[in-house]
């Protein structure tokens, strides 16, 4: 899923920025491994009351990847991004900011300066100023005393609109999605707001502007944020209450109609590159499809894949006890002596195995394994527009939409169209591979095509095909 990659690959480094006289902006670096050097950029902006930050890895093609916290104060930086075992610290000392950037607790030196040249490109992505309202709003809850922070955009000031939100999929994700300098659902919101929706993106608990702990997140707590942000529109004046939905891409293709099956206020959902099969199968998918794309021997994916399934299977029944944690890192290890010779001298096994041991046993991952789409997919009533690319690698296009159908028909729901885009990967951009070292090195963030089948299938929906568009 968007930001889900393959176990078999080693995490992308990731990191952010700060602030003091005026610390927005953009700022590199170069992180010194052993004999190598990784690039980095640290990009700030200033929201209302704090910072938010985002790191580029222009030498692994990654841009636009989303932190967690930052926070600056005394001229002390420091930067979490908790998803993935990420801390930096740094003190602000002149024209530079001198600290330690540290993954998986393994400390390494980093200097910052300030970055004049942008690294990266994306002309898709809206320019302001934007021919429509849109306004920052929060979305509380007293129960669990988490803040949703949002975008919501509306066509005009005073018309009553039919409206969609959108759930971005796994991972640490802001209200746009960002991935590699990429901001899909920023393009996606845009263009559902010219043709007459309301839309409201919003930043996941614990990311960005919103409170609450991302680390320790499920997608039962998603799906409770998600019928929370429905709740929310459906008491806003300028809000059809009767004519709300959803987007889901990715894990939020989960999320969407875990929703829909028990809200009766959702009236139509779309599934952009959802999985129709079981959490484990997914993940195995991923993992066979890496192994192959990394050259790996037929018989040394069949014993991994082996291996993998037994560890999968393993995390459904974690509890954290000693025992447990024991002897999952026994299966790790062994897992890494089945590994091929040119794969283990590009990697070394103490940082491998702790960072696949720590993003194993989050309650996220552990979550996403355990979801069987079939339990809510048949329970869905309402309109459903399933689509993915053909070049999709992460969750296999032909095998999950057929998987979603059948679920969706199961107990008599015909009301769903399915559509399959031979050339598109998992963003829904342009490609050739649609492998995910890819995505960075595609100008396109997302397909026109399926923008414009979106928007005209939503319409039909909601019977707006009279409604003005804003040019």
């Amino acid at each position: 899923m968007n930001k889900r990659t393959t176990l078999l690959l080693s995490l992308i480094l990731l990191l952010a920025p700060l602030c003091a006289q005026d610390i927005t902006g953009s700022w590199s670096g170069s992180l010194k491994i052993q004999s190598s050097s990784l690039r980095l950029v640290f990009n700030i902006e200033k929201g209302d009351s704090t910072l938010i930050s985002t790191m580029d890895s222009p030498d692994q093609g990654a841009f636009g990847l989303p932190t967690t916290r930052t926070s600056f104060k005394d001229d002390k930086l420091e930067i979490v991004a908790s998803g993935l075992g990420i801390l930096y610290r740094g003190n602000l000392e002149g024209d530079s900011i001198i600290g330690t950037f540290s993954q998986g607790g393994i400390p390494f030196p980093l200097t910052l300066k300030r970055a004049t040249e942008p690294l990266i490109q994306r002309p898709q992505t809206p320019v302001e100023p934007l021919p429509y309202i849109s306004k920052e709003v929060i979305i509380t809850d007293d129960s669990t005393d988490i803040s949703l922070s949002a975008t919501l955009t509306l066509p005009d000031s005073t018309g009553v609109f039919p409206a969609v939100v959108l759930i971005a999929g796994s991972g640490p994700n802001d209200r746009d999605e960002t991935i590699f300098g990429h901001k899909p659902f920023f393009i996606l919101s845009d263009h559902l707001t010219r043709n007459g929706f309301a839309v409201l993106r919003y930043d996941k608990r614990g990311v960005g502007k919103s409170t609450g702990d991302y680390s320790k997140a499920t997608i039962k707590d998603f799906v409770y944020d998600a019928n929370n942000i429905v709740d929310f529109l459906k008491n806003r004046n300028e809000i059809d209450g009767s004519k709300i939905g959803l987007i889901g891409h990715s894990e939020g293709g989960i999320i969407a109609p875990m929703v829909a099956a028990e809200n009766t206020d959702v009236k139509y959902i779309v599934l952009m590159a959802a999985p129709g099969t079981k959490g484990i199968e997914i993940v195995l998918d991923q993992n066979e499809n890496s192994m192959k794309y990394n050259k790996f021997e037929p018989e040394t994916i069949e014993r991994i894949q082996i291996l993998n399934k037994e560890i999968f299977e393993s995390l459904l029944e974690w509890t954290g006890t000693e025992n447990d944690r024991t002897a999952l890192r026994d299966k790790l290890s062994y897992l890494w002596e089945q590994l091929p010779i040119m794969f283990k001298l590009k990697i070394e096994k103490e940082p491998y195995l702790r960072a696949q041991f720590n993003g194993m046993i989050t309650p996220g991952y552990r979550s996403f394994l355990a979801t069987n789409p079939e339990e809510y997919l048949n329970k869905v009533t309402c309109a459903v527009f399933a689509i993915n690319g053909g070049n999709d690698v992460q969750v296999p296009a032909e095998k999950n939409l057929s998987a979603i159908k059948e679920s969706i028909n199961n107990r008599g729901n015909t009301n769903i169209v399915t559509k399959l885009y031979p050339q598109l990967n998992h963003l829904f951009q342009q490609s050739i591979t649609g492998q995910p070292d890819e995505y960075a090195k595609i100008e396109q963030t997302f397909s026109p095509q399926v923008l414009s089948d979106i928007t005209l299938w939503m319409k039909r929906q909601v019977e707006l095909l009279s409604y003005p568009t804003i040019n």
